[in-house]
Formats: structure tokens, sequence, C-alpha cells
């Protein structure tokens, strides 16, 4: 009796340190996610996508979104980001990093103050305007919004970073 418990109990042990270690894997797997494929996340954070960009070798998008007061912005998030397909990397290699200009939402002032330098840096005139990086730094390009969803606005970005390799090439 006393050999059966031991065995039970060796046998509970190793299905709870099987679980534990599956537990631990899959946390591996998730919070990886992130860097292997396009990064749709409200990430206000610029010095740290573009540091990421150059990292990984990937065109960065700076995204200056009127989030709750230009239509243009809001039909770009909906339709473009916030879509599970523009995060699928075997398709769209790109990280995005969006700068949301808020009337009615409160944000802290170093973020204000980011965006508002950003903005002025890049002479954003119009929103929503992408300014499209190499994974260098370089801006090569500049999108606004684009009727077609996804797949449309993809393309524009891959346009934008085809014609920039192009160049450097001759």
């Amino acid at each position: 009796m006393r050999g059966s418990i031991s065995v039970i109990a060796h046998h509970i042990i190793s299905r709870t340190m099987l679980r534990g270690f599956c537990l631990f894997c899959f946390g591996a797997v998730v919070s990886i996610q992130p860097v292997l494929s396009c990064d749709v996340s409200d990430d206000t954070n610029f010095p740290r996508s573009a540091d990421l960009a150059k990292r990984t070798n990937r065109p960065l998008l700076l995204a200056f979104i009127g989030a709750d007061w230009s239509i243009s912005s809001l039909k770009l998030d909906r339709e473009v980001f916030d879509q599970a397909e523009f995060t699928d990397n075997s398709k769209y290699n790109f990280l995005l990093c969006k700068l949301h200009f808020y009337q009615t939402q409160e944000r802290s002032p170093e973020i204000i103050r980011q965006n508002e330098e950003l903005a002025t840096k890049y002479e954003v005139q119009e929103f929503p305007t992408v300014v499209v990086f190499s994974p260098d730094g370089r801006e090569i390009g500049r999108l606004g919004y684009i009727p077609g969803g996804v797949k449309a606005f993809a393309a524009a970005v891959n346009a934008v970073v085809a014609k920039s390799r192009q160049q450097e090439q001759h």
C-alpha cells in the first residue's frame, strides 16, 4: 500500500511539474509574439519602436492619428490597424507606432509633448499621416488614409519600401 501511494504521489507531482512547464513555455511564446509580428499595440514610445525596427531590420510606420476627431484617422485605425490580418507577419513585415492626438481624452504631459515634438519634426500637416521609415531610421515615404482596407494599405507601404530599396541600389 505504501509503495502505491508513493507512485501516485510521484505521478501527481510529475503532472503538476509538466503543467507548470507547459504554462511557462506558453507564456514565453506569447511574450515573444509582438516582436515577431506587426506590432499593432497602442505603443506610443517612438524611441523604443525605432530601436525595435532597427534591431529586427523592419520598416517602421509612425502613424499620426486624430483618434477622436478625424474621420479618416478613425477609418485607418479601424479598417487597417485594428484588423487581425494586419498582424500577419508572413504577409506584412513592419512595425507600427501610433501617436494619438485626442481632443477629448486625457493623455500624460510626456506623451503630449513627445507627440507634438514629433509632429513638428516631421512637419505633419494633416491627419492621418503615416511616416514610413527604413529600419535604419531614414524617412522613405508618407501615406494617409487609403480606401480598401489592409491589403490596399499594406500594398502602398510595400510599394514605398520597394521604391526605397530600388533607389538604394542605384
